[in-house]
């Protein structure tokens, strides 16, 4: 069986998985800059100040714990708790 198909649709593949999100990614980033900048008001969030800043940090600390403690659920606070109760592996 001649498998040199297999290795071309395979590039084709890769290429297309790696490169085919910037197209949307890049229409986005031009629809953005394309608009028009609107006067502040009352509901608008500066993004110069302390508040701005706490917010981010929160937010950007919430999504990395969220991310690593179900690993460190079933790893490290799992053995501690067996071992706590006398199970020793």
């Amino acid at each position: 069986m001649n498998t040199g198909w297999f290795n071309v649709t395979t590039g084709f593949v890769l290429f297309f998985g790696r490169f085919a999100h910037a197209i949307p990614v890049l229409a986005m980033a031009g629809a953005l800059a394309r608009k028009r900048r609107i006067a502040e008001s009352a509901g608008t969030l500066p993004t110069h100040g302390p508040l701005f800043a706490s917010l981010l940090l929160s937010v950007i600390l919430i999504v990395v714990l969220l991310e690593f403690f179900p690993a460190l659920a079933l790893g490290p606070i799992v053995e501690q708790v067996l071992f706590m109760e006398g199970k020793v592996f």
